[in-house]
């Protein structure tokens, strides 16, 4: 697998990481501020800000396992089915427009 791919690969799953730990915090602290009876707008928008900050911090820790994601990402390369041939597309015929009829006085 080349260098490029594997990067973008890491990259992703640290993306991904990051956004599932946001959205788990946020649906953590959202639920505990109900039972406190404390919502608000500016409570909850402070609450997301804080998650995705939190959530950057604890995914800046984590290792990714590059072999594991070069493992994984071959099968799914090898599976993929090459896209089958189009066939020509068909060539509508514009309604005929009708005849003005002359007057014949």
């Amino acid at each position: 697998m080349k260098k490029d791919k594997l990067k973008s690969l890491v990259k992703s799953a640290k993306k991904s990481t990051t956004k599932t730990i946001q959205a788990s915090l946020t649906a953590q602290l959202k639920d505990a501020a109900d039972k406190l009876g404390v919502s608000s707008k500016k409570i909850t928008k402070e609450i997301e800000k804080s998650a995705k900050k939190l959530a950057k911090k604890l995914s800046a820790g984590i290792k990714v396992d590059k072999v594991a994601i070069a493992a994984a990402a071959e099968p799914i390369a090898a599976q993929a089915p090459t896209p089958a041939p189009e066939a020509p597309k068909a060539v509508k015929a514009s309604p005929a427009k009708p005849k003005a009829e002359k007057a014949t006085v």
